[in-house]
This record gives C-alpha cells, sequence and structure tokens, in this order.
C-alpha cells in the first residue's frame, strides 16, 4: 500500500485533465488549478450573440470504437458510448474556377476514383497518393506507456518495419512541394486543406489515412462540451478544480518542486508533485522565472523559422438558412488577394456545424471561416500602434470573408452576419499561448520529430504534461501526454506503470 501523495496540476485543458483522471485512477489526491473561468484550455467554445462557437475540433482521432485512442479518450470521460460521433462522407471539399464542387472522399475507394475523374492525367501520382495512405492505415502509435523495454521497441519496429522506407522519405519534402507533382490545381486544393502547407508531407498521409479509417468523426456537442465531460470524470474520482486560478511560480527548494503559488497569495500551496500541463513559453519563463536550463526548448524557441509555431484567424457566421446539403468543409481560393496580419492568404477554410444541433436547428446555422495565419507580432503591434486600427483591419477582413461564404454557399445571401473575429492575439489572451500558437512546434521537412522526456534536469517531483511534450501536438497528444506523466510520476514512485 502507497503513502497518498498529493498532486497539483497547473492548466485545464485537455492534457491536465486526463492528469487529473489518471491520477486519480493512481490513487493520487489530485487538484487541478486553471487561470480561466472554464476548462478545456485550447479546447473550447465561447458565446456571441446567441451562438456558441466551436474554436477547436475539425476532426478528432480516437472517435472509433475498439481503437487503442477511443479507449484512452473513454477512460478520461471525453467520449462515452452515448456520445454521438460524425463521420462525414467528405475529407474535404473544394470549389474550382467555373464554382463546380469536387470531393476528397474518406471512402478510399471513392477517393481513387473520384481524384481520376477530376484529373485522369494525374492517375499515376494519384495511385501513389492512395498506396501511402493505405501503408498509413496501418500505423498504430504505442499508447500504452511513456517508455518501452528493448523488447517492446523491437515488437513495435518490426510490426512497422514496412513503412520506414516511406516515413524517412515522406519526412524530406513539405506537404506543399508535395502537391506540386498533381497537374490538377483542384486536387492540389482538395489536399492543402487536409494538412499545412509548411509540414512534412506524412502529416498529411496521416490525417487521410485516419479518416478512411472511419476514425476521425466530430464528436457532437463540441470541443467545450467534451472538455467538461473529462471535467465531470475528474471530479467523480475525488478530483479537485480551481477555476480562476492563475497559478504565477512553481516553488523549487533544493532542486526539488514542493509546491505553487496562485496570483494574488503570498503563501505557498504544499504539493509532493507538481505536473505543469500549459503553454511551455509560460512555464519557463514565467512559472520558473528562466532559472533553469531547457536546451530542448530554448533550441526551439531560439529558431521559430526552423520549429514554426502556428496560429490562425477563424471569423464566425450566425447563417439563417439551412446548409446540411452543403459540403461541411470546403477549401477556397479567395476570389481576390487576401492580406492578413501581412501574411498573404493563398486558401481559406469555410466549415458549417449543421450537422450538430447543439450549433444548429433546421432553419439555421453557425459557419466559420478559418486560415492559418503566422502574423502575431504583426497583430500584435498594429493593436500596440491603434486600437482602432486593429479593430478596422478585423472588420475589413471579416467584410472579406463574408463575401467568401456567400460565393461558396450562395443560398446565404442576405442570410449571414459577421459574429465573432478572433486574430492570434486571441489565442495568447484566453488560453495563454505564446505568440497565439495553438499547437506545439510543427514538424517541418528535414527535422526530425522528437519528443521532450516529460522532466526538466535539476528539477525532481516535477513532470510535464501538455502537447509541448511532443512535436505538432493536437489532441490526442494533449491526451496522451497527461496520462504518460502521472505514469512517469508513478514509475518513479516504483509503482507499476
Amino acid at each position: 500500500m502507497y503513502e497518498k501523495k498529493k498532486i497539483a496540476i497547473i492548466g485545464g485543458g485537455i492534457s491536465g485533465l486526463s492528469a487529473g483522471v489518471y491520477a486519480c485512477l493512481y490513487g493520487f489526491e489530485a487538484e487541478l488549478y486553471e487561470s480561466h473561468h472554464s476548462v478545456g484550455g485550447e479546447c473550447t467554445a465561447w458565446h456571441r450573440r446567441g451562438r456558441d462557437i466551436d474554436g477547436c475540433i475539425h476532426w478528432m482521432t480516437g472517435t472509433k470504437p475498439g481503437t487503442p485512442w477511443r479507449g484512452l479518450w473513454e477512460t478520461c470521460g471525453a467520449l462515452s458510448a452515448e456520445t454521438g460521433i460524425v463521420n462525414h462522407e467528405h475529407i474535404n471539399s473544394c470549389m474550382d474556377a467555373q464554382g463546380r464542387i469536387h470531393h476528397l472522399y474518406s471512402d478510399i475507394g471513392k477517393m481513387e476514383d473520384g481524384l481520376l475523374r477530376i484529373s485522369p492525367d494525374d492517375g499515376k501520382a494519384i495511385k501513389q497518393l492512395i498506396r501511402r495512405v493505405k501503408i498509413f492505415q496501418k500505423v498504430q502509435l504505442p499508447v500504452e506507456k511513456p517508455v518501452l523495454s528493448i523488447r517492446e521497441k523491437l515488437q513495435f519496429f518490426s510490426r512497422h518495419v514496412f513503412i520506414l522506407g516511406d516515413l524517412l522519405a515522406g519526412m524530406k519534402i513539405s506537404v506543399a512541394d508535395y502537391v506540386k507533382r498533381f497537374r490538377s490545381p483542384v486536387i492540389r486544393q482538395l489536399l492543402l486543406g487536409v494538412a499545412i502547407d509548411r509540414r512534412h508531407v506524412n502529416t498529411l498521409f496521416l490525417a487521410i489515412a485516419c479518416r478512411a479509417n472511419g476514425d476521425g468523426g466530430w464528436p457532437l456537442g463540441g470541443s467545450l462540451r467534451m472538455a467538461r465531460r473529462m471535467q465531470q470524470r475528474f471530479e467523480t474520482l475525488g478530483g479537485k478544480v480551481f477555476l480562476n486560478s492563475r497559478v504565477e511560480q512553481i516553488v523549487i527548494e533544493q532542486g526539488r518542486a514542493t509546491g505553487i503559488r496562485l496570483q494574488g497569495e503570498t503563501s505557498v500551496r504544499p504539493f509532493d508533485f507538481i505536473v505543469p500541463a500549459l503553454d511551455m513559453h509560460a512555464l519557463l519563463y514565467q512559472l520558473l522565472q528562466g532559472k533553469y536550463s531547457f536546451p530542448y526548448y530554448e533550441k526551439r524557441f531560439a529558431s521559430i523559422e526552423k520549429y514554426p509555431l502556428i496560429s490562425a484567424m477563424q471569423i464566425a457566421f450566425s447563417v439563417e438558412t439551412d446548409l446540411r446539403h452543403r459540403p461541411h468543409s470546403l477549401t477556397l481560393k479567395p476570389s481576390l488577394p487576401l492580406i492578413a496580419g501581412g501574411d498573404e492568404i493563398a486558401h481559406v477554410h469555410v466549415r458549417h456545424f449543421a450537422c450538430d444541433p447543439a450549433f444548429s436547428t433546421e432553419e439555421s446555422t453557425l459557419a466559420v471561416i478559418w486560415f492559418v495565419n503566422f502574423a502575431y507580432d504583426r497583430w500584435s503591434a498594429l493593436r500596440e500602434k491603434s486600437e482602432e486600427e486593429y479593430q478596422s483591419e478585423k472588420k475589413r477582413i471579416g467584410d472579406r470573408m463574408l463575401a467568401e461564404l456567400q460565393r461558396a454557399y450562395p443560398e446565404t445571401q442576405g442570410k449571414a452576419e459577421v459574429i465573432d473575429i478572433a486574430t492570434p492575439l486571441a489565442y495568447h489572451k484566453f488560453c495563454n499561448a505564446y505568440k497565439g500558437a495553438y499547437m506545439s512546434f510543427l514538424s517541418r521537412p528535414g527535422t526530425m520529430p522528437e519528443s521532450h522526456r516529460g522532466v526538466i534536469d535539476g528539477i525532481s517531483n516535477l513532470f510535464l504534461a501538455g502537447q509541448w511534450v511532443f512535436p505538432d501536438g493536437g489532441l490526442p497528444l494533449a491526451l496522451l501526454s497527461g496520462k504518460f506523466a502521472i505514469q512517469r510520476l508513478a514509475g518513479h514512485l516504483g509503482m507499476e506503470q
């Protein structure tokens, strides 16, 4: 029988909630501290003009029953047999220069046939794409524990030796360069709507493979409701959640994490272990006051060009018409050149939520247009210069996107209004995300993915969680990081992982 240890979890996003659930399952006493008024972190939604606006999930790995990832989501309370999952027929759609709609189908057979109909001249490249997707359909990342034994590593690599050549080849080319091998601009547009163009192309194959496996659905109710189900699971297990509670400092005594100090408090709250599950820049340079050496992260924060941080803009619309017959996701090349924060935007992503009663009725729905925007510094400089100019620029982009929405879905003409415009500054303000980054460092061509080992040299009793522990990040890895942090902690105490 182990002595019950007390753990402080800093951050109420998916990784913090996951860490909280697993801490309780391992028999620890866990308290979670979240600076915002709600859990969820970047897995969130907000309310504007009578509508909930989802700010996170587009599709999610682990929605297919019986898969290892689904088991993790169920353990943490995010999904259950009662959670409705929507698997769309199309992974993505796009509009050509003549206004015709084309689809990238989820079904692998329909996908190949559909692409060949779009461009028979691209037959060779299409067949190579399908072959790669089928290979990646068989990939299964280990999710059982953070450190595999030599025997377990050999077993994993023996099961995936068939993919090593393709995996290494894919690490050398970006999505943007890969799609150039297709002659058809329609196929290029369809694929660019699936994965970020700066990332290595394996991310494209994995994303398509996941959807083709039926394991990339949309959980009805969306992001924030899912996070709150995890909160309920944590509290049911005995965990405590403290909202509006910003941790200002992690107290280190003689190289050991011993407690936390909240903003506005002078006293220290003592804990046996600390699990930070928050933005890594904030952890290193605020909560730990930059007093420790972090080569893994220092190298990345100092080389943002090599390890880019991704942010985005999202414009939300209230649409007073039925869009259920329209593609749920549409990649669109702007009708006129679009500049946002100084960046030229090559394509935008139009989405509607008519499939989900939480965001729609038969007569109306939420719709959003979002696009990647690496312009945090320029948006910040504009706002510092003039709040009026900042708001004017937001309105200009909102008006432009309303026109693009009406081009994508003509029936919205006169029946849609802009209800919210979120710039990269919003991700920083509400999620404390460094430079508005909603994911970890992106894996670029020529950069081998590398995970952090989850502990910091010179500080004992501190175990890291959060998507920043992994390259690229994302919700599934955030979930896994919380589990792994507690398993590392358990292993430190001699408990079975």
